[in-house]
């Protein structure tokens, strides 16, 4: 009998260990799935940041851009007031002379 009992121990030990080697492949496989997600993630967030600096640029160069044309407008409509307001000085230079001398002709001499 007891050849018996340890035959049904030995038995039970194969399988507590053919149970053990599964159970440890599969924690090594969710190991290995656990590992590539966190290098995902972590990819994932350098792709972020990289994305984010990279907006942070294009929104410097914009701002940037944005100012520039700023000062060339002001510039421009700086230009366009003086231009006004000459135009508006001449124009009141006109009004200002006497008509008489644009109505009375000059004299010529007759054709010999």
């Amino acid at each position: 009998m007891k050849l018996n009992d340890l035959q049904k121990a030995k038995d039970k030990a194969h399988r507590d260990l053919q149970l053990a080697k599964a159970k440890a492949a599969e924690l090594q496989r969710k190991a290995k799935t656990a590992k590539a997600i966190a290098e995902q993630a972590r990819l994932n967030q350098k792709q972020a940041r990289k994305a984010a600096k990279q907006a942070k640029h294009l929104a410097l160069a914009a701002e940037e851009h944005a100012r520039d044309q700023l000062r060339v407008w002001e510039k421009a409509q700086k230009h366009l007031d003086k231009v006004i307001k000459k135009a508006a000085k001449a124009n009141a230079c006109k009004a200002k002379r006497p008509a008489a001398t644009a109505a009375a002709p000059t004299p010529t001499s007759p054709p010999s």
